[in-house]
């Protein structure tokens, strides 16, 4: 067999191995999120995937560590809409405005990764994960925020933000009014008054703009 078939060959059974992995990691993020941790086998995803229980675990450790690699896959999708508001320039509300909604884009463009990601069922901190995988998704989580965190930095040296509190804990106070926002709109708190999810976060971030006047 001559080295340019080998090649070939080695390319073939690696886009394979790529196509099994990502076709497990499809079938368990639909049966996670149907039946949720819990209640999520290697036994059901095999089947959900159509392959048998020990080829599942010829790619991976366990159910642990497919849901580990589905959080990481929502991290970096999250990261990337983040990452893309975070280029904008002018005030720091302005830049507020740009990341909040680039969460709402995750939020509605990729709603099986926001429901793995919000740790809907258990949470990656909660799970039975290898100490690399977790620091990897712990990585990753804060890598999340502080896009934002970027931004109350420099809002508090340009004298935008006033006081003296901690940037990470403003950082995360203000992530927890946009994710707060998802989660009403999540629950239909909002449909039954009429109110838009844009109606809601436009009215949030009216009242932290007055404060930061003050």
């Amino acid at each position: 067999m001559g080295a340019e078939l080998r090649e070939a060959l080695a390319r073939r059974q690696e886009a394979e191995r790529q196509e099994r992995r990502t076709r497990i990691l499809d079938a368990a993020r639909r049966v996670f999120l149907a039946k949720g941790y819990l209640g999520t086998s290697i036994r059901a995803i095999a089947l959900e995937a159509e392959l048998s229980p020990g080829l599942i675990y010829f790619y991976f450790t366990g159910k642990d560590e497919i849901y580990g690699r589905i959080c990481e896959e929502a991290f970096h999708i999250n990261i990337d809409l983040l990452e893309k508001a975070s280029a904008t320039q002018g005030s720091f509300l302005e830049r507020l405005n740009a990341l909040a909604w680039a969460y709402v884009d995750f939020y509605r463009g990729y709603p099986e990764y926001f429901d793995i990601i919000s740790f809907k069922d258990m949470g990656f901190k909660k799970v039975g994960l290898t100490e690399e995988l977790h620091g990897l998704l712990e990585e990753l989580s804060q890598q999340s925020i502080s896009f934002l965190k970027r931004a109350v930095d420099e809002g508090m040296e340009s004298g935008e933000i006033a006081g003296t509190e901690d940037s990470w804990t403003i950082s995360y106070g203000l992530w927890g009014v946009i994710e707060g926002a998802l989660y009403i709109h999540k629950r239909g708190y909002l449909e039954p008054l009429g109110i838009s999810l844009e109606d809601l976060l436009k009215q949030q971030l009216r009242i932290i703009e007055s404060g930061l006047s003050r």
